[in-house]
């Protein structure tokens, strides 16, 4: 007889599960879908990379399980699996079954309901594949178990968002209670993010600590599951008791290229509209990472909506089962960021103690995506004579091509001295190879690490916490010697 599987182990078959997802939206009331709890066996004798469960004759949407789903004869305890989608009530599924050299194969499932074990046997032939209701008490506590868990297993939530977000603090200040909701709604509905902050080692954080990588703090890609609208808000309370209510306008408003936001900046502590929520293309931060939380369905408050059928389980069992998802690591750049900065922690010390004093070295990247090839770039105090080319020492080897030319960098590392006192209004002047002169006046202070980004149309100042690109400028400052030939 069957031991009746704890939430945690419940836990451990459903991130067997999670696949590529796209997200999919259903603008329908949550009354129409129901929670279905359900068993599936392979026992098939071949190797299964997909299972989708979808309404007859339409949108197949994600996969169920992961790819290389061993049968029993492979993988005793792997081939059986307590699975929680939602579907709409009374709409016959179909069964779709993908097999890893490429076979696909159908079957008609009628009207799921809850307890229904799929159990896939005998070859390839759907005719001998069972659908039937599971009548054990342990094995419908079984699937009752994954149902309460809350996170289905093909990450669709219809009536719903998945919203991937970079989030970012950059107040100064540590953060204790975050909370993402919509406008004219209640931000205790939603669970505060700090009850589920972990580090990479799995060890609980007590706040989101501000700044960068490099300094300390934590960026995090990651999802939230809320109602679709036009406004959100996000609350927070910093660890000295402030409060304060941030409005996030128009987030499903596409920018000038067609791209929605996926990153929310908080700048400042005393200041609501001081936010930066943009579209970041950088990749793998945080394109890459946005994915991996799309694909896993990491929600960073373990927040999950309640649909019809859910049945009741122990609140302190779910509790500790959604401590234990949120474990799941998520790639953050802090920890490749500081074992990119190890190695060149004694080079980097030599080359700042040969700055003189009052100037700071800045390791700085620039990017041409404006469609033309740049000649120089010139970095100098607002109104002030404008220097030297700053990769004057690397136009021979590293020219500044834009990046539509095959094969020829856009991307160019630069290191140059600049007087501290005057980072605070500097200008950026780019000359193109036909003479044109384009001078951006920085909105922000120069930083270290700094990247600029020129496009036709756009212009973007951003500090780098990449951590191959860090380690390329640490290694250029290394050198000791600026690229644009100035010595001090």
């Amino acid at each position: 007889m069957k031991k009746l599987l704890s939430l945690v182990l419940v836990l451990l078959m459903v991130l067997g599960t999670v696949v590529f997802t796209t997200a999919r939206t259903v603008e329908a009331s949550t009354e129409n879908y129901v929670a279905l709890g359900l068993n599936i066996k392979n026992k098939t004798g071949a190797t299964i990379d997909a299972v989708y469960i979808y309404p007859a004759g339409g949108d197949k949407g994600n996969s169920v399980v992961a790819p290389g789903w061993q049968d029993k004869d492979a993988d005793k305890a792997n081939y059986e699996k307590n699975i929680y989608i939602v579907r709409e009530a009374g709409v016959a599924q179909e069964l779709l079954v993908v097999f890893a050299d490429g076979t696909e194969v159908k079957k008609d499932l009628g009207e799921l309901k809850m307890y229904y074990k799929i159990s896939m046997k005998d070859g390839m032939d759907p005719a001998k594949w069972e659908v039937e209701l599971e009548d054990k008490a342990e094995d419908q506590a079984n699937m009752d178990a994954a149902v309460a868990l809350g996170k289905t297993a093909d990450n669709f939530y219809p009536g719903y968002e998945l919203i991937a977000v970079e989030l970012k603090n950059k107040t100064g200040k540590n953060i204790v209670d975050f909370r993402f909701f919509e406008e004219g709604g209640d931000p205790n509905t939603y669970n505060n993010i700090i009850d589920y902050l972990y580090t990479v080692e799995g060890k609980k954080m007590d706040s989101l600590m501000p700044g960068k990588a490099k300094e300390g703090g934590m960026y995090l890609f990651k999802c939230f599951i809320r109602p679709h609208t036009d406004n959100y808000n996000v609350y927070v309370k910093f660890d000295d008791g402030a409060e304060i209510t941030y409005p996030i306008e128009d987030w499903f408003k596409p920018n000038g290229d067609g791209f929605l936001p996926n990153e929310i900046s908080l700048k400042n502590a005393e200041d609501k509209y001081d936010i930066k929520v943009q579209y970041d293309d950088g990749d793998p931060e945080p394109l890459q990472y946005l994915a991996e939380s799309l694909e896993k369905g990491y929600i960073v408050d373990q927040w999950y909506p309640v649909y019809a059928g859910v049945p009741a389980a122990d609140a302190a069992a779910v509790e500790t089962a959604r401590a234990e998802l949120a474990k799941i690591p998520v790639p953050a750049p802090e920890a490749p960021a500081e074992a990119a900065a190890e190695p060149a922690a004694e080079p980097v010390a030599a080359e700042a103690a040969a700055v003189p004093e009052g100037y700071t070295g800045l390791r700085l990247m620039v990017k041409n995506k404006t469609g033309k090839d740049i000649a120089k770039i010139y970095l100098f105090p607002n109104g002030e004579d404008k220097g030297k080319n700053i990769f004057k020492t690397l136009a021979d080897v590293l020219p500044t091509e834009d990046e539509s030319k095959s094969g020829k960098p856009h991307e160019i590392y630069v290191y140059v001295l600049r007087e501290t006192a005057k980072l605070g209004a500097m200008t950026l002047r780019v000359r193109y190879i036909d003479d044109e002169e384009v001078d951006y006046v920085l909105a922000k202070p120069v930083e270290d690490y700094t990247v600029f980004t020129i496009k036709a149309d756009e212009f973007k100042q951003k500090v780098s916490d990449d951590a191959e690109d860090m380690a390329a400028m640490d290694a250029l400052a290394a050198l000791g010697v600026s690229t644009d030939g100035v010595e001090y």
